[in-house]
C-alpha cells in the first residue's frame, strides 16, 4: 500500500485561507476509487523528524515493459501507445535484465523526433535515464518505443514490449491542531509533474497556515510567507496545479500567527497530481488533546532514562538544609521528588540546579498526590529569602504560581532554586503523599526522581537531632524503662510522647 519514501524528507508547512473547490473540480476519478484507510496518531509536541507517510501521489501515466520471451530476435520490435500528459516510465522491472545490457531503447514523438535513447546523444541518454525512473514527463499524443537488440550479442534474445497505464492516486488526511499539537507534519512522494491542493479548516481557515517544502528543505510553496511563496501556493490550489518535479516532499499544518492554540481547530486535505485518480490513500490521524498544565505540556522522548536517588527529610530543617534533587536543562532534563508531609514532618525543602534553559514549570503527579489543595507550595531563590511563587501567597505570587503550573511556565534565569512544601491554611496535618514535576522546554530525555522519606520524631530523637535537657532525660528514661522491660513498642512509644509534649 503506501511506501515510505526512501530519502529523508522534510517539512511542509502550510497554512490555508479558504477552501478552494477548484482543484477537486478540476479532478476526476476514474469510476469507483480503490480506498485504502489508514488510522494513526499523532505525538505531543510533534516534529518535521516525526512527520507521518501518507503515501505515493501518482499522475496517471502510461507504462512502458520490455521483456525476453525466448524467441529470437534480429531486428527491432516497436509498439505505438498513447500518453497523456503528465510521466512515462520504462518498467526497471525485467523478465530477463540481458535485454537491458544488450539491447537499445528508444522513445520517439509522432514527429519522428527522438526523446530518448538509450545510446544516443548526452541530451537523449539523459533523458533514457528518467525514462527509466519512471520521471521523464511528456505532452499529451502519440509516442513509439523501439527496443532493437544488439547485432554483436549471438545468444538467443527476443523482446517483446507492452504498456500499460499507471493510475493515478489522491492522497487524503483528515486530523485537528490543539495546544498540546500546534504543528503537524505529513510526508509523501510525487511521481508526476504537479501537486495539487485542496484545503478544508472550515470558519478557522484563516487561523491555519500550511507551507511545502522539498525534500532539501526549500520552501515551495508557503500560504503566509513572502510574495512569492504566496503565489506559489495560489498556483498549489488552483485548478492546473503547482509544477513540480517527481521526488519526495512534506506537509506541516499549524496554527497562524497571533492565534490562540488553546483552540482546537478540525481540518482535512486532499493531495492530486495530473487530472485524474483511480486510488485513493485515505489517512485518518488522531490528535494530541490540549492539556494546559505543566505537566502536560512536556514529553518524555522515547528514549528517555529514569535515574533514582533516596534522600532523607528532616523534621527540623531550613532553605540551607535542603535536600538536593540535581539539575535541570530545558528539553534535557526533568527532575521528579516522591515524598510525604507528617504531622512531625510537616516542612520540606528542596534545592536543584537551573543549568540552561529560560523558563521553568512546576506540576503534581495526580495519580500519586493524595491531597494536593492540602499543600502550599513556594518557588523560592537559592537562600529561600525571596518568594517567586506561592501557592498560599499573596495575590501576584498566587499568579506566579498559577503560571509556573501551566503550560507557559514562568520565566527563569539559570542558578540554584528551592521548592519549599508546606501544609496549606486550615489544612488538617494528616499524612499527604505527594509527587512533582520540575520542567523546562517541552521534552526531556533524563528524569531524576528523589525518594525523599519523611523523618520521624523517634528517629530524630535517636540521631540527636531534636530535643532539648528536658526532652533527653525523658528519652533516657524512656529508654532505660524499655530496656528494663525489653520492650521495643514500650520504647517508641515514649520516646514519640517526649518528643511530642515538647513539640
Amino acid at each position: 500500500m503506501i511506501e515510505s519514501p526512501s530519502a529523508r524528507v522534510f517539512a511542509l508547512q502550510v497554512s490555508f485561507m479558504s477552501s478552494n473547490i477548484l482543484v477537486s473540480s478540476s479532478v476526476t476519478a476514474s469510476g469507483v476509487p480503490t480506498t485504502y484507510s489508514i488510522s494513526t496518531s499523532h505525538p505531543k509536541n510533534e516534529t518535521a523528524d516525526e512527520a507521518i507517510d501518507i503515501g505515493n501521489l501518482d499522475a496517471q501515466s502510461s507504462i512502458i515493459t520490455i521483456s525476453d520471451d525466448g524467441a529470437v530476435a534480429t531486428s527491432a520490435i516497436s509498439q505505438s501507445f498513447v500518453a497523456k500528459e503528465g510521466t512515462v516510465s520504462l518498467s526497471e522491472v525485467f523478465d530477463n535484465f540481458v535485454t537491458e545490457i544488450f539491447t537499445r531503447f528508444q522513445l520517439i514523438d509522432s514527429e519522428g523526433t527522438v526523446i530518448a535513447d538509450s545510446q544516443g546523444t548526452t541530451e537523449q541518454i539523459a533523458a533514457y535515464d528518467e525514462w527509466v525512473e519512471g520521471t521523464l514527463a511528456v505532452s499529451a499524443g502519440t509516442y513509439t518505443v523501439t527496443a532493437t537488440p544488439e547485432t554483436a550479442y549471438t545468444g538467443e534474445l527476443a523482446l517483446t514490449v507492452g504498456s500499460s497505464e499507471r493510475q493515478g492516486t489522491s492522497l487524503y488526511v483528515d486530523s485537528s491542531l490543539t495546544g498540546s499539537d500546534t504543528s503537524e507534519y505529513y510526508n509523501f512522494s510525487l511521481s508526476g509533474s504537479n501537486i495539487k491542493l485542496d484545503f478544508d479548516a472550515g470558519s478557522n481557515a484563516k487561523n491555519v497556515r500550511v507551507i511545502l517544502y522539498n525534500e532539501d528543505g526549500k520552501i515551495i510553496a508557503d500560504s503566509d510567507g513572502n510574495a512569492y511563496q504566496k503565489s506559489k501556493y495560489v498556483s498549489l490550489t488552483s485548478s492546473s496545479g503547482l509544477s513540480a518535479d517527481s521526488g519526495d516532499y512534506s506537509i506541516e499544518v499549524t496554527y497562524a500567527d497571533d492565534v490562540d492554540t488553546t483552540v482546537p481547530i478540525d481540518y482535512n486535505f486532499s493531495l492530486y497530481s495530473g487530472n485524474s485518480y483511480a486510488v485513493v490513500y485515505k489517512n485518518t490521524v488522531e490528535a494530541q488533546p490540549y492539556d494546559g498544565s505543566a505537566r502536560g505540556s512536556v514529553e518524555a522522548t522515547s528514549d528517555a532514562e529514569l535515574y533514582e536517588a533516596s534522600a532523607y527529610n528532616k523534621i527540623i530543617t531550613s532553605a540551607a538544609q535542603a535536600v538536593n534533587i540535581g539539575w535541570i536543562q530545558q528539553d534535557k532534563s526533568m527532575l521528579d521528588v516522591y515524598s510525604q508531609l507528617t504531622a512531625a514532618d510537616n516542612v520540606e525543602y528542596y534545592s536543584f540546579t537551573f543549568q540552561q534553559g529560560n523558563n521553568l514549570k512546576l506540576d503534581f503527579n495526580p495519580t500519586t498526590t493524595t491531597n494536593e489543595a492540602g499543600l502550599r507550595v513556594q518557588l523560592m531563590d537559592a537562600t529561600g529569602s525571596r518568594v517567586i511563587a506561592d501557592s498560599g501567597g499573596t495575590k501576584a505570587q498566587r499568579e506566579m504560581y498559577a503560571k509556573l503550573t501551566s503550560s507557559e511556565g514562568v520565566d527563569a534565569n539559570t542558578g540554584n532554586y528551592i521548592v519549599r512544601i508546606s501544609y496549606a491554611e486550615g489544612a488538617a496535618k494528616d499524612t499527604i503523599t505527594y509527587e512533582f514535576g520540575i520542567y523546562s522546554g517541552s521534552s526531556y530525555s533524563a528524569q531524576y526522581k528523589t525518594i525523599a522519606s519523611a523523618q520521624t520524631y523517634e528517629n530524630a530523637i535517636l540521631t540527636g537531632e531534636l530535643g532539648s535537657s528536658t526532652a533527653a532525660s525523658s528519652a533516657i528514661a524512656a529508654y532505660l524503662t524499655a530496656q528494663m522491660n525489653e520492650d521495643d513498642d514500650y520504647l517508641a512509644s515514649q520516646l514519640a510522647s517526649a518528643l511530642k509534649t515538647l513539640y
